[in-house]
């Protein structure tokens, strides 16, 4: 009982960081070892009658703070409707030429939304045409802005059919791979969860979201664009566009800029088969926070023990 306590309370502190607490079924999904749902509720009555864990409605917190239900009940209806509106974006989005597979990432994928919630997307990008691909949905996308509309996308995170595997094996990474929601592309997110089964070591019993039913469609205009790129051309391009915003995010990053979430200006990975944040910042602050956290619980003696 002792060590289900544990990952039980490793879970609800790992979503406290971002003030969200949980469903029971949530906890399962997350916890770090294989668990049968009937021996989770004992241990979550203990965690409660020790006061370890507060039971705010349906949700479970480390806090006794009624305004985390409200917050977790609110962002959970606004995200019914950003959902809807994010399948068509990346319907639009899968226009683009090279794009094979488009997911919902980010809080939105885990069935919350705030009104300062970007719309994140997972980009799936054909082998050697990431840069490529990534151009045109940017200028896709820019186009809004240039409109007097709100630049609403948050396409910071592209990989290609060579580079399916997450380089970076952790809490962190599992959590976003398994709650990554597919949207187009049913192929390619096959492979991914395929490329991907290590998460496993880290959310036993989680599973990967169901996997789109459609592939994406290639309009006509897509192929010929694909079709006029698919050669030496083709490949001369997509590292020109590489290395350029290589030079540019060096440029940027090297003025320290910060926006209001954190995320440092430039900061991004830069491969051949890959485009990411770099994972040293946001992801690592995280991981961070995570590990302070369960050393403080286990400062205050909040382990239980047999």
């Amino acid at each position: 009982m002792a060590q289900l306590s544990e990952s039980i309370l490793k879970v609800i502190a790992y979503f406290d960081m971002f003030n969200h607490p949980v469903t029971m079924e949530e906890i399962h999904q997350f916890l770090d070892q294989s668990v049968r749902n009937k021996d989770l509720e004992p241990a979550l009555h203990q965690l409660l009658d020790k006061q370890l864990i507060w039971r705010l409605g349906h949700f479970y917190s480390l806090r006794n703070d009624p305004q985390l239900e409200q917050r977790r009940l609110n962002g959970n209806m606004l995200a019914v409707k950003r959902l809807k509106l994010a399948m068509r974006i990346s319907r639009v989005l899968a226009w683009c030429p090279y794009i094979r597979g488009i997911g919902i990432s980010g809080s939105l994928s885990k069935n919350v939304a705030h009104k300062e919630s970007d719309y994140d997307f997972f980009i799936i990008t054909a082998a050697n045409r990431l840069w490529i691909a990534r151009t045109f949905q940017y200028f896709f996308v820019k186009s809004f802005s240039w409109l007097g509309l709100r630049y609403f996308c948050c396409l910071n995170y592209y990989i290609d059919e060579q580079a399916l595997e997450i380089e970076e094996r952790n809490i962190f990474t599992a959590t976003e791979a398994v709650t990554l929601l597919p949207a187009r592309g049913r192929r390619s997110f096959q492979h991914f969860s395929a490329a991907n089964q290590w998460v496993h070591d880290f959310v036993p019993n989680a599973a990967f979201r169901k996997v789109p039913g459609k592939e994406i469609s290639s309009w006509p205009l897509k192929r010929c664009v694909e079709w006029m790129l698919n050669n030496r051309i083709g490949d001369r391009l997509d590292t020109v566009i590489m290395k350029y915003f290589s030079r540019r995010w060096t440029t940027l990053m090297s003025k320290k800029i910060v926006y209001h979430t954190g995320f440092v200006l430039g900061s991004m990975v830069v491969e051949k088969h890959l485009c990411k944040p770099m994972p040293q910042h946001f992801q690592q602050n995280i991981l961070n926070r995570f590990e302070q956290k369960i050393a403080e619980m286990k400062n205050q003696h909040t382990v239980i023990q047999d």
